[in-house]
């Protein structure tokens, strides 16, 4: 045997060794009174050359037959590990999965007060902490609670209930795929899918968030889902794969439109929907642009009447494993819990506030060192643009950082930030006061998010 495949291999070469290689996996015959009877016909043109003796196809079929039956029984054995593992989780554990978050901080600087006055503070603090189980139902059913950790006035902790919604799986539409649909108080459009680009969370909240024009969760039903599948490696690609539509997502909604800290207090419903495009996947896939928009009523009345609640907003994103740059504009009439308002003397609402704001955010990793991260942010935003109560209500923030990546969504930060209020703003969240004057508003923070 070794001296015909040595004269074949000299007559023949690599092509002949190719050939021998791929009938170990590739023949099929059947023998009957032991002479193989050939019905591959590749073998049988081989064996009518002489190339291959009937005795040597037969040899080669059993070894292919053996190693065959190897890999069955690997497969075999495989599923049957998997079958046994999946057999000794107790029923009620299977599909269920608990995670969470929590940011961890020390925190120094001033805190403004009316009068051009300030309060110093040094504290360790908990930024927030949230506990998540998750439940999958069967293959298009899953549930999920999330309790959020927060402090009360009083100085005390609290938990309150974030998320308690059922996520359901409609089938793809053409070119509207991966979709899911949250019943109950799920994710707006927005800050899940801001927050996921810009990873900062644990420093604060998101600009919009932070101005007081809404938070993240509401109760209703909800619909997302990509635009024409997944962009392919698309953590690798641009370091994000949430979100990750081949030629962007999009997410619609009605809700209360109170948010999840407040009650609904009228009939009216929000509808509220985001739009964004990857224009260019194959050439540039980082690159996306979002728009959201929210009509509907603020939660709170004056004199039986509810102020109209409206945001416009337009961000441009671009992401790389290596840098992250945004920019977004943003325009509203009232706010989501229906405080920003201007009244008459007999407290009905003369008009609601229209404000406006920007908001850039920059990352970049260092080359050398990809696990440190440089990272800044400046937000503006005007508290009453049309003068309704005060003339000069706009503040300017600017954070600045770095942080270090420890694992899986651990990390560490040190951060700078100060504002600089005119004079008739008001803190944040709050309506503007004429001659308000406040003082610094400035802190560091070391802070660790801790993530499992």
């Amino acid at each position: 045997m070794r001296h015909w495949f040595g004269k074949a291999g000299g007559r023949l070469g690599a092509p002949l060794l190719a050939v021998v290689a791929a009938l170990l996996f590739g023949i099929s015959a059947v023998y009957a009174g032991g002479t193989p009877a050939v019905q591959d016909p590749l073998l049988q043109v081989l064996i009518k050359k002489g190339i291959l003796t009937p005795e040597e196809a037969a040899q080669i079929k059993a070894e292919a037959d053996r190693v065959a039956q190897q890999q069955k029984q690997e497969v075999v054995k495989e599923a049957s590990q998997a079958a046994a593992k999946e057999a000794s989780i107790p029923k009620a554990l299977k599909g269920l999965s608990i995670s969470g978050l929590g940011y961890i901080h020390y925190d120094v600087g001033t805190k403004p007060e009316p009068g051009d006055n300030d309060d110093s503070f040094n504290r360790f603090t908990l930024g927030r902490g949230y506990f998540t189980v998750k439940k999958k139902i069967n293959p298009w059913m899953s549930g999920r609670i999330t309790m959020d950790l927060t402090r009360k006035s009083d100085g005390d902790w609290a938990y309150r209930l974030k998320y308690l919604y059922a996520e359901l799986k409609p089938q793809d539409m053409g070119f509207f795929t991966n979709m899911k649909m949250e019943v109950g108080q799920g994710h707006n459009p927005w800050l899940d899918f801001q927050e996921h680009v810009n990873p900062y969370r644990a420093q604060g909240t998101m600009a919009i968030e932070r101005a007081g024009v809404f938070n993240s969760a509401d109760l209703g039903v909800s619909l997302r889902g990509n635009f024409g599948g997944k962009l392919a490696d698309a953590k690798a690609k641009t370091g994000n794969h949430h979100y990750d539509g081949l030629y962007g997502s999009w997410h619609i909604g009605v809700y209360n439109g109170s948010g999840y800290h407040a009650d609904e207090v009228n009939g009216n419903k929000a509808v509220e929907g985001r739009i964004t495009i990857r224009p260019l996947p194959n050439v540039i896939p980082g690159l996306q642009i979002s728009y959201l928009g929210m009509f509907g009523e603020g939660a709170k009345k004056y004199n039986d009447e509810s102020p109209d609640y409206m945001v416009n907003l337009g961000y441009i994103s671009l992401e790389n494993p290596m840098y992250i740059l945004t920019a977004q504009y943003f325009r509203t009439t009232g706010n989501a819990g229906g405080s920003w308002v201007a009244l008459r003397d007999d407290g009905s609402i003369k008009d609601e506030l229209e404000t406006e704001g920007y908001s850039f955010f920059g990352r970049v990793r260092m080359p050398f060192m990809p696990k440190v991260s440089l990272w800044a942010r400046y937000d503006h935003f005007d508290q009453d643009k049309d003068d309704d109560i005060a003339e000069d209500t706009a503040y300017d923030m600017f954070i600045g950082g770095i942080s270090y990546d420890i694992y899986k969504g651990n990390y560490v930060m040190a951060v700078f930030q100060t504002v600089d209020y005119d004079d008739d703003a008001g803190k944040q969240h709050k309506l503007p006061v004429p001659g308000n004057n406040l003082g610094d508003d400035q802190q560091f923070q070391l802070v660790y998010q801790l993530k499992f």
